[in-house]
Parts: C-alpha cells; sequence; structure tokens
C-alpha cells in the first residue's frame, strides 16, 4: 500500500515519516509534499493508496483536496493527521470515508502500531466491500442484459433462471432493470403502458410471468408483425406439432424468411440452434409424458420421432442428466 504525506510544515512531515514503522504493516511512503495542489499533481503522475494529509494547508486545504480526490481519485483513501481537534472537521472528514483522524496534539509516540494496525485494517475492509460491490455491479450489469434480450421470451430455462437470479438482488435495482426491459419490448411490441408500481420482487415476477403469457396471446390475437411475434407464432407451431419431424424450412416459411436468415434470427432470438430448440422442447415433452406414467418409454420415444430407443435414451440423459427410466423411478420416489 503506497502512500503520500501531505502537510506545509515540512518538519511535521518528516517527523511522521521517520516515526512509522510503516514496511511492518504493509505500507510504502511514496512520497511527501506541501500542499493539495501539489498532492493532486503528485497523485495524477503516481499511483496513491493512502494519503496522510494536515487540515489546514494554503492553495488547497486537506478537506478540499480529499473532496476534489472524491471526484477525480476514488480510490484513493484519506488519513486525517491535524492539529484540529474541531468535532465538524471529523465529521466532514468521517463523512468523505477518512480511515482514520489523528490529533498532532494527543499524538503519542508509543501508538503508532497500533496507529498503522487499525489504518491498515480498515483500508483492506474498505478494498474487500469495494471489490464485492463491484462484483456486485458486473452481475447487476450482467443480469439486466439477459433481461433485455428476448431469449427469456422464448426459452422457459432461461426464464427461470432469470427469476432464480433476481430474487438475489436488491428491490431498487429490479425495479431499475424491469423498468428498463419492459420499456424496451413495448417499443418493439408498440405498447404504451408503464410498468406498474410494486412491492416486492415476487410480485414483479408473477407480474413479469403473467406479461410473458399476454405476449404470447396478443401475438397470437394480432396481425401485427415484429420480430417477437414471428417468433410466437414459430414457438406455438413447434408446440403444437412437437410430434412431428420438424424442420427450419417449414418454420421459415410461415414467417415469411429465408431458409438462412430464419436460422440466424431464430438463435439471435432464443439463444439456441432451431435443431437444439427442437431437442429441448422434444425432450420436456416426454419429461411430461413419463411423469403421466400412461405409455411407454418406448412409445413415448416413437411418438416423438425417435424409431432408435437407445439414441432417445442418450439425447434425454444429455438434457436431463439421467436415462428416461431412472427418470421415471425419481419420480415415481417423489
Amino acid at each position: 500500500m503506497t502512500i503520500l504525506v501531505v502537510d506545509d510544515d515540512k518538519l511535521a512531515r518528516k517527523g511522521l515519516i521517520a516515526i512509522m514503522n510503516w514496511e511492518k504493516y504493509g505500507f510504502e511512503v511514496v512520497g511527501d509534499v506541501q500542499n493539495g495542489r501539489k498532492a493532486l499533481e503528485f497523485i495524477k503522475e503516481h499511483p496513491v493508496d493512502i494519503v496522510f494529509t494536515d487540515i489546514d494547508m494554503p492553495e488547497i486545504d486537506g478537506i478540499q483536496l480529499m473532496q476534489m480526490c472524491k471526484e477525480m481519485y476514488p480510490p484513493v483513501k484519506f488519513v486525517i493527521f491535524s492539529v484540529y481537534e474541531d468535532f465538524s472537521y471529523a465529521q466532514t472528514a468521517i463523512r468523505l470515508g477518512a480511515l482514520d483522524y489523528i490529533s498532532k496534539i494527543n499524538f503519542d509516540p508509543d501508538e503508532c502500531e497500533q496507529i498503522l494496525e487499525r489504518i491498515n485494517a480498515k483500508y483492506r475492509k474498505i478494498c474487500r466491500q469495494d471489490q464485492i460491490q463491484e462484483e456486485n455491479q458486473e452481475m447487476l450489469k450482467e443480469l439486466e442484459k439477459r433481461w433485455m434480450h428476448p431469449k427469456w421470451i422464448f426459452n422457459d430455462r432461461e426464464f427461470e433462471t432469470l427469476c432464480v437470479h433476481t430474487q438475489n438482488i436488491g428491490l431498487r435495482w429490479a425495479e431499475r432493470i424491469f423498468v428498463k426491459c419492459f420499456h424496451n419490448f413495448q417499443i418493439i411490441m408498440g405498447g404504451d403502458n408503464d410498468f406498474p408500481s410494486l412491492n416486492t420482487i415476487d410480485e414483479m415476477l408473477e407480474w413479469i410471468k403473467k406479461w410473458r403469457k399476454r405476449i404470447y396471446e396478443t401475438c397470437t390475437d394480432t396481425q401485427v408483425r415484429n420480430d417477437i411475434c414471428s417468433f410466437v407464432e414459430v414457438i406455438v407451431y413447434v408446440e403444437e406439432h412437437i410430434d412431428d419431424n420438424l424442420r427450419s424450412e417449414e418454420a421459415a416459411r410461415r414467417i415469411g424468411m429465408s431458409r438462412s436468415y430464419f436460422s440466424t434470427k431464430f438463435k439471435e432470438m432464443t439463444g439456441e440452434t432451431f435443431h437444439n430448440y427442437i431437442v429441448s422442447r422434444k425432450m420436456n415433452a416426454a419429461a411430461w409424458r413419463i411423469r403421466d406414467g400412461v405409455k411407454s418409454i418406448t412409445q413415448i420415444a416413437s411418438e416423438l420421432g425417435y424409431d432408435n430407443f437407445h439414441y432417445f435414451a442418450k439425447v434425454f440423459a444429455k438434457e436431463y442428466g439421467c436415462t428416461p427410466a431412472e427418470y421415471r423411478n425419481k419420480i415415481k420416489n417423489v
């Protein structure tokens, strides 16, 4: 951790540097300057983790330096080392994120190690918190990106995954994501409604679930054509003809696209190739029929167009992590 000492009193600067056992606690003093302006010039050219600064200095004082660094160099942390004992100064420093406020008047050289140990612990704790916050920000951005993509409209697994992830974030972030997502799809669908004001994430997810269902109803009842409605038609067609030998040529013809453009667009909208989507939906249909327990697994495979039972069992196992027979036994034991 690199340290910059800022004080217009040269003796105070040099004395502080000399008296502290910096290396023992992982600190390295990389510079010392006489005021806030010089400190900003130094930080611009050199990496600094923590600034030990006085308050009363010419040109730019310690509090002003903290305020400016908060805007210009947010990762830089501060320790105030000052003759001022006014509580308002300490309050301001703490509000601006100071790690510590040390009084020059009451400073005891015998407490140097305790001071550095305390500052080291606080700095590492803040760094861990910053890292977690940064990771959370990336996670939220990724979650928002996935909600903005139409894949969840067509892919049940994606929708369920997004719902689970969304339950683990704050209400404010969930509302922000859903408002943005809803507005985005309203533009595509041609609607002008607003996302409702709801009190919990569960209420929001339940509303999104119903809205997802309404998207299908709207698309099947309207003559308006857009990418979402076109592929809703394809998805509905697939579900209604899941036992058939479904081909991309026929699906593309239904919505007036060439086969090559359809294939590209289908993957863009759903996140899967048409072939993989069909296989996934056939295995989903197989799982439902196995749970019903009415027909044999061989009959179910044949109905779904798989004459080779061993190949069917292999595809099913890839999708569900177990053979159809194992899946049936699991269902019986539940």
